[in-house]
């Protein structure tokens, strides 16, 4: 088995098709094909799926995804470390999340498992779109995916661990007598909206034709946090969820609008596939599922009621 073999195989589970993927690599075609094939007679697995259009990994191209991905980050680390180059993020824990949980819920759930740790705990983080992110974790790209409720990962291969709920508020800037500024009604309202395909926007929909409201439409994004600043400066109502805008909430600087009428419950999960995950992801998700089992919780706050 040579090193450039499971660059090759760790380009084809990118991008999906081996012309794209032998280019990437700057060899040609039939030559990549070869390299991927004597990857999986070393294996001793079929690794990819070829009949399928693009193509796929299978179940045992999956769980070799991740010890590939090991092996070159372990081997690069070695190489700069012998030719004195910086050292890159050496097997870091890999999260894929969505805007409205990268910041700051991430970011504390990581330092207080962590913070037992001697040195820091290095992970990566990507920001995706939920159905994105669902793909990343099937496929191997991460090993745990932070997000809301997702009926597709709960059930098998998944496993997952709740930590907390909340609900998607409608909010807005304060008025002169600190309430907010603008109030559903017959007359219609200025509305941030979520683009129709974005993840937020399907939660929304759920409570909307029960309570419907006259809105005029004056800002379209799919990023939480454009409709947080945007909300922030007083351009209209839009649905953001608590724990992405505690702090703005505490202090006044957003006001929700009648929180029992206008809420879209939602739990909070980390989710990860069932095969084994490399040693540092392992032990992070026994510390917290400890934690979690010992009645801890992440959200709402300690001084806030469940």
């Amino acid at each position: 088995m040579e090193m450039g073999w499971l660059e090759d195989f760790l380009a084809l589970a990118e991008l999906r098709n081996f012309s794209r993927a032998a280019a990437s690599r700057h060899i040609t075609q039939p030559a990549f094909g070869r390299h991927i094939r004597a990857l999986e007679e070393s294996v001793g697995q079929q690794l990819v799926d070829r009949s399928t259009t693009p193509v796929t990994l299978t179940p045992a191209g999956y769980q070799f995804r991740l010890l590939a991905h090991a092996m070159v980050t372990q081997w690069r680390e070695g190489l700069n470390s012998l030719q004195g180059r910086p050292p890159v993020l050496l097997h870091p824990i890999r999260f894929s999340a969505p805007h409205s949980l990268s910041s700051p819920f991430l970011l504390d759930l990581v330092a207080a498992v962590g913070a037992d740790e001697a040195t820091p705990l290095p992970f990566a983080v990507d920001i995706l779109r939920v159905d994105f992110a669902v793909e990343a974790l099937i496929e191997g790209a991460s090993d745990f995916l932070l997000g809301f409720d997702s009926h597709a990962l709960l059930q098998p291969p998944f496993d997952n661990l709740l930590l907390g709920h909340g609900a998607m508020l409608l909010v807005g800037a304060p008025g002169p007598d600190g309430r907010v500024r603008f109030t559903p009604g017959e007359q219609a309202v200025p509305v941030l909206r979520y683009t129709p395909d974005s993840y937020s926007a399907r939660m929304v929909e759920r409570l909307m034709p029960q309570h419907p409201f006259a809105a005029q439409p004056v800002f379209e994004a799919s990023l939480c946090d454009l409709h947080r600043q945007m909300a922030l400066r007083g351009h209209g109502l839009t649905w953001l969820a608590d724990c992405q805008i505690h702090a703005e909430l505490a202090e006044g600087r957003l006001v929700a609008v009648d929180r029992q009428r206008w809420c879209v419950p939602y739990q909070i999960r980390l989710y990860r596939n069932r095969a084994r995950l490399h040693q540092r992801a392992e032990a992070f998700w026994q510390r917290l599922a400890a934690r979690i089992a010992a009645g801890e919780r992440f959200w709402p706050p300690r001084d806030e009621p469940a």
